[in-house]
């Protein structure tokens, strides 16, 4: 019993280190997406500029068109990262719950084991005992 509890417990962590891999994946994801979506808004407010001082009012329009599409599939991307990562982290929250039970089980089983050699070595103690008081009470 208590190897297969140490071999769970092994595993989960495994499995735990392999969420936070994926994890550590997404999170480079999003902040990849992130700096994207600030370059591009960088961008538009550099080319706003530009167009205002130059006054190419009609090729504005069309870079603003570029500019919205590119920005919402940025943001739906970005949306898309952040709910997977949340989803990661409750599995990887559940997977610590599961973990912390295999260790309290483990450890309540090692009590257990600990107070029943105890009482073991009680009761043999005590048994000595008697028959130690039993011997020197019929000499006597």
């Amino acid at each position: 019993m208590k190897s297969s509890l140490q071999t769970l417990t092994r595993i989960q962590k495994f499995k735990i280190d392999e969420q936070r891999k994926i994890l550590v994946d997404f999170q480079n994801q999003e902040e990849t997406l992130q700096h994207r979506l600030d370059a591009l808004n960088q961008e538009f407010e550099q080319e706003k500029k530009t167009s205002r001082k130059l006054g190419l009012v009609g090729d504005f329009g069309a870079y603003v068109k570029r500019y919205l599409n590119t920005k919402e599939s940025l943001e739906h991307q970005l949306a898309a990262v952040r709910q997977k990562i949340e989803e990661i982290r409750e599995i990887i929250a559940d997977m610590f719950k599961e973990q912390k039970t295999y260790e309290i089980v483990d450890r309540e089983r090692e009590v257990r084991e600990a107070k029943e050699l105890s009482d073991k070595e009680q009761k043999m103690l005590d048994e000595i005992g008697t028959n130690t008081y039993i011997k020197t009470h019929k000499e006597n």
